[in-house]
């Protein structure tokens, strides 16, 4: 059984960063932790501390459903669960000197050097955490990895926007997941940084403001619909790719599978183009398709309807 109302979906909100005491209906501090898991912190963590709202994000549809059942069993009213990319939504759905901590919890490393891009703890990421802390505010890191704990270490201090905590060796903690006990039953290290905000940074975004619908009219050339599958289009930091077009057979409608990129930030999405009357098109998101209305996604609609003129 799933829990819809833990789930909150940014993509059907109207406007950028998103206003969280219309959310949770008050105005208490805002704690946000990266990567959830099955929810075994979330429902500890929003049972301990009822006086703040909890807003968690992960990419697994399973999580989001083992987590609800959690918070579901302990009847939480302070958590929100959000399917999202993490550096993508900490830095878009939250305003300036909004946040008073960000915890993360054992995230996936990346190894290797061809992976560190991957890292949620490089550099820009520190930036984003600069702007969305309040003053003081926190970022608390738990890994069994110490390369990982050292690496968030220096970037954190490179950053000169934080108050850089020594790494703690295996702290003391009141709550343990059920990973943190099998590695501690194998003798495995665990690794505590903390760092508090002392300095702004202000970051640009890429959805700020009012969440228009993106779309684009004009005369076309018919014959030009179907050259696009497979094109691939750049601008700068936008990329996009038509990876299929489909006909719909009862109208003289197309449906375009799209997949674009906002430097590492990627949406799969849909557009359909079709005849508004006997000498122009519209091409515009389909009604199934709620991407995040990002530079790349409103220039693909802008481009296609521009190279098929």
């Amino acid at each position: 059984m799933i829990y819809p109302e833990y789930e909150l979906k940014p993509q059907f909100y109207e406007e950028f960063p998103l206003q969280w005491k219309k959310i949770f209906g008050n105005n208490n501090p805002l704690h946000v932790e990266l990567g959830f898991g099955n929810g075994e912190f979330a429902a500890y963590y929003t049972q301990k501390h009822k006086n703040i709202n909890y807003i968690g994000f992960e990419l697994s549809i399973t999580s989001i459903v083992k987590a609800q059942r959690k918070l579901k069993r302990n009847n939480a009213t302070n958590a929100k669960l959000i399917l999202c990319d993490a550096r993508f939504g900490l830095r878009e759905f939250f305003d300036t000197n909004s946040i008073e901590k960000v915890i993360m919890n054992f995230p996936v490393p990346w190894y290797k050097n061809s992976q560190a891009h991957r890292r949620i703890i490089i550099q820009d990421f520190f930036e984003t955490l600069a702007d969305v802390l309040i003053e003081n505010g926190e970022f608390e890191l738990l890994t069994d990895q110490e390369w990982y704990a050292k690496e968030a270490f220096e970037n954190a201090k490179n950053s000169g926007c934080f108050e850089v905590f020594d790494i703690e060796k295996n702290p003391k903690r009141e709550f343990l997941t059920r990973y943190e006990k099998k590695w501690i039953k194998f003798n495995r290290d665990i690794f505590k940084l903390v760092v508090k905000k002392i300095k702004d940074v202000k970051v640009n975004r890429l959805i700020g403001g009012v969440n228009e619908m993106p779309h684009a009219s004009g005369k076309i050339n018919e014959e030009k619909i179907k050259l696009l599958k497979g094109r691939v289009f750049k601008e700068n930091n936008k990329v996009f790719v038509i990876k299929n077009i489909y006909k719909e057979l009862d109208s003289n409608s197309h449906i375009f599978k799209v997949i674009s990129s906002d430097g590492d930030f990627s949406q799969h999405y849909f557009l359909v183009l079709y005849q508004k009357d006997n000498e122009n098109w519209v091409i515009k998101l389909d009604s199934e398709s709620n991407p995040y209305r990002t530079p790349a996604v409103k220039w693909s609609v802008k481009k296609i309807m521009g190279v098929l003129q």
